[in-house]
């Protein structure tokens, strides 16, 4: 039966059917209303907006988490949180461990100089030459020297068991376990600065240098180190770069993105290719490093941390620190400290040349 049959006439049955639906839907509206404005319902929304919020955070972490290992698997790094100049979170510099260690290279002695190598595991022969050329330890009678070469790992493989063979026979190699490639070169670098700082925080004095770099070691030592002060800190020079901007080209060996390092200009810094600091100074910039955004470029992100510290780079004639190769001749390389390019039997013969016909000059 339907609800108006029987009772009224078909026009009041209408007219009542109209008003009926009328009323339910201005009651549903009113009800809507009122819960959509209440205290109840806007806990309710807070509760999920928290709800949602702390899934959010969840994943953050979650993938946060992720990034770091796969960092750490990986050797690369993450993009930075924020893009404000040089500065940013820390990037992981922390995370890497070392495979191969010296701990107890600089026991019961405090050298005058450590030199912190970088190189590669193929690099053998680059090695070998440095050892018994400019980088032997006692190249420069009556003062202590350290001999550090720097390797990551290579993505390969392969070479492990050499490089522990020849760790083990020469007690001269630090390596951590980030992928040894150009972009990490800054790493490897703060791997180095890190281990003085931890190990060797007495030494007076390190330098920065690489395998195909010939370092004029008792050049360095009797005409620049050894004149300054022993009280010597917050000490850095080598070839001065100052006024230098970035580069934008991707075909460039050193382009870097804006993503990178949105600035228009860097702070003044000194060429890879070897610079030399007090030993104080290790410390400072790994400590400078745990706020300064990474970025892969070494010299230039070195030169971040010592503007960060307050530190001013002493310049020098650039004759003496060269970014090229400076051609060979005994009186030329006894008035210089670094000449770049250089191959292992180069490394040899330039300097048993320069020892035996220095005194010429």
């Amino acid at each position: 039966m339907s609800y108006c049959s029987g009772f009224f006439s078909p026009t009041e049955c209408t007219k009542r059917s109209l008003f009926l639906v009328f009323t339910i839907s201005f009651t549903a509206i009113y009800l809507i209303s009122y819960f959509h404005n209440s205290h109840h319902l806007a806990a309710l929304l807070k509760s999920d907006d928290l709800h949602m919020e702390s899934e959010n955070s969840l994943f953050k972490k979650i993938l946060t988490n992720f990034k770091q290992i796969s960092v750490k698997e990986n050797g690369e790094l993450p993009p930075e949180n924020e893009k404000s100049g040089n500065k940013a979170t820390p990037t992981p510099t922390q995370s890497f461990t070392f495979i191969i260690n010296e701990e107890e290279k600089c026991k019961d002695k405090t050298p005058f100089l450590v030199l912190l190598i970088s190189t590669t595991a193929a690099e053998l022969q680059h090695r070998s030459a440095i050892r018994k050329s400019w980088g032997n330890e006692a190249a420069v009678p009556g003062v202590e020297i350290v001999r550090l070469f720097m390797l990551g790992i290579e993505s390969k493989g392969g070479n492990e068991d050499v490089l522990l063979r020849e760790s083990e026979q020469y007690h001269d190699i630090i390596q951590q376990d980030f992928l040894d490639t150009y972009n990490n070169l800054t790493l490897k670098t703060l791997m180095g600065m890190r281990w003085v700082a931890s190990y060797c925080s007495s030494t007076r004095f390190a330098m920065k240098t690489d395998s195909d770099v010939f370092v004029n070691t008792m050049h360095l030592i009797e005409k620049l180190l050894r004149p300054l002060p022993p009280s010597t800190q917050n000490y850095f020079t080598g070839h001065l770069m100052k006024g230098h901007t970035p580069i934008r080209n991707k075909a460039s060996k050193w382009y870097i993105s804006e993503e990178e390092f949105p600035g228009n200009r860097y702070h003044p810094f000194c060429s890879g290719t070897g610079y030399v600091f007090s030993g104080d100074l290790a410390a400072k910039i790994v400590n400078a490093s745990l706020m300064i955004k990474y970025i892969h470029l070494e010299d230039v992100y070195v030169g971040f941390c010592l503007n960060a510290k307050g530190v001013e780079i002493v310049p020098l004639p650039y004759s003496l620190f060269n970014l090229h190769k400076v051609p060979f001749s005994p009186c030329m390389y006894n008035k210089i400290i670094t000449s770049h390019h250089i191959q292992p039997h180069e490394h040899i013969l330039y300097w048993e040349t320069l020892q035996e016909k220095r005194h010429m000059c």
